[in-house]
Parts: C-alpha cells; sequence; structure tokens
C-alpha cells in the first residue's frame, strides 16, 4: 500500500476519533500501572504462576521437543515483557520498543484482533439484550447499556489500531533500519554481555536472577560489557520516566 492509500486511511481513522481516544487510553494506562504497583505490589508473582499454569498445559499438548522448547520460550518471552511493561509503565502493543521497533506493528494486529472478537461478541449479544428490553426480562436495560458501551470501545480500540499500523506501516523501512543497525551496535559492544545473559535464560525452565547471571560471567570483558549494559538500561528508564512526566 502506497503513502497516498495510507495517509487516507489516517485521516479517515482521525475523523472516527482515534487521536482523542488514544490520549485516553494514555491516561487509563497510566492510572492502571499505577494501580497494580499500590494494590497488587506482588502481580508479578502471580502473572508468573498464570504464565507458568499455560505453559504446563502447552507442554501436554505439545507432541514434538520442537514444539516444547517454543513453548518455554514463548512463556519465557511473556514473563520478560510484563516485567518491562510493569517498569516503564507503557503497554507493548501502544509504544514503539526502542530495541526491536518492528515488533510495534505485530503487537498491533495482535491487539486488534483481541477487540475484533469483542466486537463480535457485543454485535451477537446486542440485539438478544434487546429482545430482553422489548420483553421486559428483567435486568436486560443496564446489560445492554453495559454491552453499547462495551462495543463503542472495542470499535475505538480496533480503530486506534487501524491508525497507529497505517502510520507505522509509513515508516517501517526506516524502523527496520533502525533495528538492524541498533542490533549491530549493540552486538559490538555488548556481544559477549548478551551472550551470557542468553545462555542463562536457555538453561532455566524459568527466569534467572540477576545472581544467576553474574554466576555465569567468566571474564573481565563479559563484566565491563554487563556492567555497561546495566548503566544504559538504567538511564533510557530514567529517561522514559522523565518523558512521560513521571
Amino acid at each position: 500500500m502506497d503513502n497516498t492509500s495510507l495517509n487516507k486511511k489516517i485521516k479517515l481513522y482521525e475523523k472516527l476519533g482515534a487521536v482523542k481516544f488514544q490520549k485516553i487510553v494514555f491516561k487509563i494506562e497510566e492510572i492502571k500501572f499505577k494501580l497494580i504497583k499500590k494494590i497488587f505490589p506482588n502481580f508479578i508473582k502471580h502473572f508468573d504462576k498464570y504464565c507458568d499454569f499455560k505453559k504446563k498445559r502447552a507442554l501436554k499438548k505439545a507432541k514434538t521437543e520442537i514444539e516444547k522448547k517454543r513453548v518455554i520460550e514463548n512463556t519465557k518471552i511473556a514473563k520478560m515483557a510484563m516485567r518491562k511493561e510493569l517498569n516503564t509503565e507503557k503497554n507493548r502493543n501502544y509504544h514503539i520498543d526502542n530495541n526491536k521497533p518492528t515488533e510495534i506493528i505485530k503487537y498491533l494486529k495482535w491487539n486488534k484482533e483481541v477487540h475484533k472478537k469483542g466486537l463480535i461478541k457485543d454485535a451477537v449479544l446486542i440485539p438478544v439484550l434487546i429482545a430482553g428490553v422489548v420483553f421486559n426480562i428483567p435486568g436486560s436495560i443496564p446489560l445492554l447499556v453495559l454491552e453499547i458501551i462495551s462495543a463503542g470501545i472495542n470499535f475505538e480500540c480496533i480503530n486506534i489500531q487501524n491508525y497507529n499500523i497505517c502510520r507505522y506501516k509509513k515508516i517501517e523501512k526506516v524502523l527496520q533500519r533502525r533495528e538492524e543497525n541498533k542490533k549491530k551496535k549493540d552486538i559490538e559492544e555488548y556481544g559477549k554481555a548478551a551472550e551470557v545473559i542468553y545462555k542463562t535464560i536457555e538453561k532455566s525452565d524459568s527466569l534467572p536472577t540477576f545472581d544467576e547471571i553474574l554466576n555465569n560471567i567468566t571474564d573481565a570483558e563479559q563484566l565491563k560489557q554487563m556492567r555497561e549494559l546495566f548503566k544504559v538500561a538504567i538511564e533510557e528508564r530514567q529517561k522514559e520516566k522523565k518523558l512521560g512526566g513521571k
């Protein structure tokens, strides 16, 4: 799809409320993470248990060693992604990851599918509830109101995802180049440290602790790169917090 077609679609999505609704989404996102940290301090612990429960079920269905390995890797990725969301206070399907900028399109499409399923459910239930109102079935009116609100939210979320998919499609090649350059730079500067982290993660069925990663360092260069890697990560996190007004 060329940029002219993408621009036309972007304007349409803007008219349908994408920009205004996205501001509301970002505000809700900010409140959500603050509440999670305040009310559910053990959120990560419970999330990990949920991931492990899903992993156990998926492993029972897996037929080959490759499938089992994929299930274990996907579980680790889910756990790491949630930790990053909580630390940065940003949902992965609304914000670009500077290390993997092209991944945003994958998350946008995934989130769009989630809301499409929700909208289909709303489309099925709304006529049923309207019939309930017509025949004076108790509770039909409040349920109908909730379902209409749900449909509106799902529609606008799909609209936002379409809007952002088009925006990122316009700069996809730029994002790809940025990602490739970042990978090359990271390999040059932190290749040995990254190898230690990867091997430590690969050896364990669960996410390794900080001490476990340090225990796998075998030379001074790995230690030096690890220090630099953590220093950069901390600086980036502080920068993100300042930009977010936190």
